[in-house]
């Protein structure tokens, strides 16, 4: 969902520029590749503000926490606990996630997007 959005947030700003090429250099790009093309048409379009520029390097740091949070659960997931479940890290610890975690996760994840559509 989030691709989509950022696929066509970048259509519309590539329009706007004249340009009517297709995002990226496939037709489902990933969303490092998006990224960058978002990161490229920001730049050609607020050549004196890099304000924009950060906030899209913020974004992308959120962005890195939450993939690695979602690798854990989705790669380390051994069983159900108390409030939550364990899970196993790369270097095999053995971690409690609790429902409101996993929770304030999953807000992070719609903080993330919205920001994203708002650069």
């Amino acid at each position: 969902m989030l691709e989509q959005s950022l696929e066509a947030k970048i259509a519309m700003m590539r329009e706007a520029m004249g340009d009517v090429r297709t995002v990226g250099a496939r037709t489902r790009p990933g969303m490092t590749k998006l990224m960058t093309e978002l990161r490229t048409m920001v730049s050609m379009r607020d050549r004196r503000n890099a304000g924009a520029l950060t906030e899209i390097a913020d974004i992308e740091r959120d962005m890195q926490r939450i993939d690695r949070f979602r690798s854990l659960i989705i790669g380390g997931f051994q069983q159900p606990a108390p409030g939550g479940f364990t899970c196993r890290d790369a270097r095999n610890n053995q971690t409690h996630v609790s429902l409101e975690q996993l929770e304030a996760e999953i807000a992070s994840l719609e903080r993330v997007a919205q920001r994203l559509l708002a650069v």
